[in-house]
């Protein structure tokens, strides 16, 4: 191989290197984003949830459903899913999903992987 050639996939392998650390510094400041947002959320999990019972008719609970958008999807986008569930949590959405047996008694099942088809 002549030296063009390897200046050539020595440029590509930087460029690859380049690419793959600014994807770990995305997915790290992503990671601070989360943890910042979901602080409060963990806070009322932990303190507030509890004080006045299992209420919440889904499962996962509004607050879980929360946690797992903003981790899965970034603070904007899991905001939004958080606040489409929130609008859905306990209305028409208990006639349509199927129902399952948790500890807490029958749910209403909604997971975050059955509103993600919109995202594919």
């Amino acid at each position: 191989m002549n030296d063009g050639g390897l200046i050539i996939l020595f440029l590509i392998f930087m460029v690859g290197v380049a690419r793959a650390d600014s994807t770990r510094q995305e997915q790290a400041e992503q990671t601070a984003a989360s943890s910042i947002l979901t602080g409060p959320i963990h806070f009322y999990q932990e303190y507030l949830s509890g004080a006045d019972g299992h209420r919440c008719p889904m499962t996962p609970s509004c607050s879980g459903y929360a946690v797992q958008a903003i981790r899965r999807h970034g603070a904007f986008l899991g905001w939004i899913m958080t606040c489409d569930r929130l609008m859905r949590c306990g209305r028409d959405e208990l006639k349509l999903s199927p129902s399952v047996i948790t500890r807490q008694g029958i749910r209403c099942q909604d997971p975050l992987d059955n509103n993600d088809f919109w995202l594919r």
